[in-house]
């Protein structure tokens, strides 16, 4: 039997209670939020958690939450061996994510995560402390979790990849495709708001901050190390909607494109006209595409993004892969 438990009680969190609840091998010991916990003692409790993950519910509504600001000493105090990370990222400060993480390894515990923040500022040195205490962590989540972009990086790390192109952020293709159809930006993010394709705050989206993050992890993953602060961030708003339109009359179209440049060590996430039979174009606004060029040749991969479910199944696949590694 495995300990487990959850940091974070959002759309991803609740999915995660859903899928652990149904696991044999697995007791769920604590789910916390930035306010508080829930120790998993008895039977009822899950049951209580898994009706709020049901209907959407916030984790302060269950009649066992104990508000702390401090959580991890729980997690220590039930024997949690492996920890799942569902927060919302913190780029511009990296905390209280940062903390959590080294907080967590400190007592020897695992990660399995989603949350991009630490991997995307400071990969090398994370992965350092990881290794140093020999433990495991998981992150295959954190981008394009619906389509294994992450296992395609591992597997071309030796390949001499030179760049990496990519339609990383699928909140931006849909807001694209909505100014086509005559939108305005607002009504546009405001629609993306409302369909759940778009975070509260959507300009970590259009600003470039959540497709540097997933490119940052991309490249470190290669072993090409960047920061997301290192990389260039050109707004999706510094294209017109007028221009948006009129190059659809061009057999043109825009997507918002994260690119790496290994050789000239370039990074760069920036609004980028391009003919509409490229993948990049064409691909469905839900989708993500990402080109690997190496050896005078590329390899693409294209598929889903999230939702929330499909993010937690990602990461119950990664236990698997923590079952293993303990074996």
């Amino acid at each position: 039997m495995i300990n487990v438990g959850v940091i974070g009680f959002g759309n991803v969190g609740r999915s995660l209670v859903l899928e652990l609840a149904g696991l044999n091998n697995v007791d769920l010991k604590i789910v916390s939020s930035s306010t508080g916990y829930v120790i998993v003692d008895e039977k009822n409790t899950l049951r209580e958690l898994v009706d709020l993950a049901n209907v959407g519910l916030k984790l302060f509504n269950h009649r066992k939450f104990i508000e702390s600001k401090n959580s991890v000493e729980v997690f220590v105090e039930k024997d949690v061996e492996i920890a799942f990370i569902t927060l919302p990222p913190s780029y511009l400060t990296g905390e209280p994510n940062r903390s959590i993480y080294y907080r967590l390894l400190e007592n020897n515990i695992s990660i399995i995560t989603c949350d991009k923040t630490v991997l995307s500022i400071e990969f090398d040195k994370l992965m350092k402390e990881i290794r140093r205490r020999n433990l495991f962590i998981g992150y295959r989540a954190t981008v394009t979790a619906g389509t294994p972009t992450i296992e395609l990086a591992r597997a071309l790390r030796r390949r001499n990849v030179e760049k990496v192109k990519g339609l990383l952020n699928t909140t931006t293709n849909y807001i694209i495709t909505l100014v086509e159809k005559g939108y305005s930006y607002k009504q546009a993010v405001e629609r993306a708001v409302k369909d759940k394709f778009a975070e509260p705050e959507p300009w970590l989206d259009t600003h470039g901050w959540d497709s540097s993050a997933k490119l940052s992890i991309i490249s470190s993953t290669l072993r090409y190390s960047v920061s997301i602060y290192e990389i260039e961030k050109i707004p999706l708003e510094s294209v017109s909607e007028n221009e948006i339109r009129e190059v659809l009359e061009n057999n043109q179209r825009y997507r918002y494109i994260a690119e790496a440049d290994y050789i000239e060590r370039k990074f760069i996430v920036h609004p980028v006209k391009i003919d509409k039979n490229d993948p990049l174009a064409n691909a469905s606004p839900l989708h993500n595409v990402v080109e690997f060029i190496l050896e005078n040749d590329k390899v693409v991969i294209q598929g889903p993004a999230g939702p929330a479910w499909r993010t937690a199944k990602v990461m119950i696949s990664e236990l698997l892969d923590y079952i293993e590694y303990k074996i």
